[in-house]
């Protein structure tokens, strides 16, 4: 279950993506803001320390590995998802080992899929919790 006080930040260029994420994430229980590119991304990460921050790797501005990076700085504990709509082997290590992004979500994903990357992700960050919420059930 969705804990309503954490909160997921979507950084997006495309409209349709912010829209269509925050609805679903706004329905699952999470608290979601939104930001048009990089570096409005990185103000708000600033001022609300995000949970989990969704990240579009390409966008106008500060690109999104470089949002990754910068984030590292800003608010180290927030949990980085990039979403890219064209993942390489090449660009899937830069993710992962190089800027410490949990996951990614290659674009177009589903509502199921974008719930199932939170909830890990939130998961990974405290293995208590996901235990706890196991022996609940």
């Amino acid at each position: 279950m969705p804990n309503a006080d954490e909160v997921i930040l979507i950084i997006d260029d495309a409209e349709c993506i912010r829209d269509s994420c925050c609805q679903v994430l706004t329905k699952a229980g999470y608290q979601v803001e939104t930001a048009t590119n990089g570096d409005v991304g990185l103000a708000k990460a600033k001022e609300i320390r995000p949970d989990i921050a969704l990240i579009d790797l390409d966008m106008p501005g500060a690109p999104g590995l470089e949002v990754m990076d910068r984030l590292n700085e800003i608010s180290p504990r927030t949990i980085r998802i990039a979403v890219t709509g064209n993942t390489t082997v090449d660009l899937e290590k830069e993710i992962i080992l190089k800027r410490r992004a949990i996951t990614y979500l290659t674009k177009p994903f589903s509502p199921e899929q974008l719930n199932l990357v939170v909830q890990e992700a939130l998961n990974s960050r405290n293995p208590l919790r996901q235990k706890e919420e196991h022996h609940g059930s």
